[in-house]
């Protein structure tokens, strides 16, 4: 049993110039500003047109905003729990970091948690 979505509402401005478009999808794409509004935000996170916007937007935020360094350190310990040797890329999306963030940091990380990267694999030792 799949639970529906919960709906949060929130309030925009949009400039005249955005606010003729939706009017002029009235009928359309809803059957009111708000349900034409929501339409398009649906389509725009939903449907695979944006997905490489949407990633890059995520990972320019990740760049701008890594964690804090104990959360980072918490996920580091916890991904090498289980395991002594992750795939280089399933290490950057476990982290949900921005890769070259990763990249800079791998030599503080090998010294701090033992860590190698051989190949493409990241090793514990």
């Amino acid at each position: 049993m799949t639970e529906k979505p919960q709906k949060i509402r929130t309030t925009v401005t949009l400039s005249n110039i955005s606010m003729k478009l939706v009017n002029e999808l009235l009928g359309v794409f809803g059957n009111t500003p708000a349900a034409v509004i929501s339409n398009i935000v649906d389509h725009f996170f939903y449907y695979n047109k944006f997905n490489d916007l949407l990633n890059t937007l995520r990972a320019q935020k990740r760049q701008l905003f890594p964690p804090d360094d104990k959360v980072i350190e918490e996920k580091i310990i916890n991904l090498f729990k289980g395991a002594n040797e992750i795939p280089f890329e399933e290490f950057i999306d476990d982290l949900e970091l921005d890769r070259q963030f990763v990249v800079r940091q791998f030599h503080i990380w090998t010294e701090k948690f033992g860590l190698k990267r051989i190949r493409n694999f990241v090793i514990k030792e």
